[in-house]
């Protein structure tokens, strides 16, 4: 996607790159993947078996025209609608929330719906701000840097404690943890 999408700020695409970059080394080799909020990624052309879903219409008409060979789905997961009929068939060995945890009101029931589409081996691999990122972030996004909507769409940030809670309170484990981007952004990776 262009720079210039409303979408994103000068530095939207290096911040997603850095997400791709944390989260892709705990996807399995060759397994289906669900990226839940995939908003404007290329993954779907990096990943074989791939499906993607966004509560955006204009997010999800830019991936369909970008790859037509790709299923790509409207879910507003935070609204606790039922999953489209392709992606509740799952199961997934790779479900992916990159910048999406910080975007809903209830974090362990976003994991929740998420967990039984999980395959046995299956890994939930998260990206969010860590909460010591707020300023930055808000700043970064009213001076075009970030995204526009990150200042307004957030939640709340969660720091690891809170990862792990929203993860037992789900019924999955945090199984690996770590800062990046400066500690600014975090990783979180759970499984059953």
């Amino acid at each position: 996607m262009s720079p210039r999408s409303p979408f994103y700020g000068r530095l939207t695409a290096r911040v997603g790159a850095a997400r791709l970059k944390a989260a892709l080394p705990h996807l399995p080799r060759g397994g289906r993947v669900l990226d839940v909020g995939c908003g404007l990624t290329d993954l779907a052309a990096r990943v074989p078996d791939y499906f993607g879903c966004d509560r955006d219409a204009d997010v999800l008409a830019a991936q369909r025209g970008r790859f037509p060979e790709k299923d790509f789905f409207e879910w507003d997961i935070a609204r606790g609608e039922a999953p489209p009929l392709l992606v509740r068939e799952g199961p997934f060995e790779g479900i992916l929330l990159l910048a999406v945890l910080e975007h809903v009101a209830d974090p362990a029931a976003v994991l929740s719906r998420l967990s039984p589409l999980l395959s046995p081996e299956g890994r939930i691999v998260a990206t969010t701000p860590h909460p010591s990122g707020r300023w930055p972030l808000e700043a970064g996004a009213a001076v075009g840097l970030l995204s526009p909507h990150a200042r307004d769409e957030h939640e709340m940030l969660l720091g690891r404690a809170a990862l792990e809670e929203a993860g037992r309170s789900a019924g999955v484990s945090l199984v690996l943890y770590r800062r990046f981007l400066l500690g600014l952004n975090q990783l979180a990776v759970f499984s059953r």
